[in-house]
């Protein structure tokens, strides 16, 4: 058996006891986290040793323990930090950086599978690099791409330029793919958003601002209330920002 293999096997052991001993009283400590990181890095190609510093973790911390081994991707494919994630019982998330010589990305290797298996296949997807509430429209800051060799499926974006712009339907942690499930066409006009109200007549042309009532996309009909008089009418969604009233 190789070294490296011991080092996956030893870090893997290093994992199930620490879930067994804490499978009691419910809870991890910071040690476990570190734990499901090395092992996460001997996985990938990259094993770490003991004196490696993995955090910031607090030594007196405690969080729900994992029912499954936690979900472990790196930040992005140059990142030196990783997204650790568990899906409950308890749902939590940890930004951890790892201090690798050099500061090298922690991205697994993909050397084992092109040596094995031929050229490794590719695909792109696009991940929060924040938690998202839902509701939220996303902008270019808040997304990045990802290199990864698993097929995403057809519903998953493949571009930030797809991303831009569409509205989170559900919160989304950091590291998660975008799907079509999950976002949707941001509105053209939102509620409470303020606009202007439009009427044009013969010989006359009258602009004041409004505000929305609700949502509404371009061609739609929504209520708009006139900020000066108050009054509440309905008008035709023109373009973003501008709502066309008889």
């Amino acid at each position: 058996m190789s070294l490296r293999s011991v080092l996956i096997l030893v870090g893997a052991v290093y994992l199930l006891d620490a879930e067994t001993s804490h499978a009691a009283d419910g809870f991890w400590g910071a040690e476990d986290i570190r734990n499901a990181v090395r092992t996460y890095m001997a996985s990938s190609g990259k094993t770490i040793d003991s004196k490696t510093m993995i955090g910031p973790l607090d030594d007196r911390m405690q969080v729900p323990a994992c029912g499954n081994a936690p979900d472990i991707a790196p930040r992005s494919t140059y990142s030196t930090s990783l997204i650790v994630h568990c899906n409950g019982p308890k749902v939590w998330t940890y930004n951890i950086r790892v201090d690798i010589e050099g500061n090298t990305p922690i991205a697994p290797t993909q050397l084992t599978k092109a040596m094995t298996n031929g050229p490794v296949q590719q695909w792109h997807i696009v991940v929060p690099r924040v938690s998202l509430p839902s509701g939220t429209i996303l902008t270019a800051s808040m997304v990045e791409e990802r290199v990864t060799d698993l097929p995403p499926g057809g519903a998953t974006l493949k571009s930030i330029d797809e991303a831009i712009g569409l509205r989170i339907t559900s919160a989304l942690s950091p590291g998660i793919a975008l799907t079509t499930r999950n976002v949707a066409r941001a509105p053209t006009i939102m509620k409470g958003e303020t606009i202007t109200l439009s009427a044009e007549g013969d010989g006359f042309s009258i602009e004041t601002p409004g505000r929305a009532e609700e949502d509404g996309y371009e061609g739609d009909i929504l209520a708009v209330r006139n900020i000066k008089s108050g009054i509440v009418i309905t008008g035709r969604v023109a373009h973003a920002g501008l709502v066309l009233v008889r």
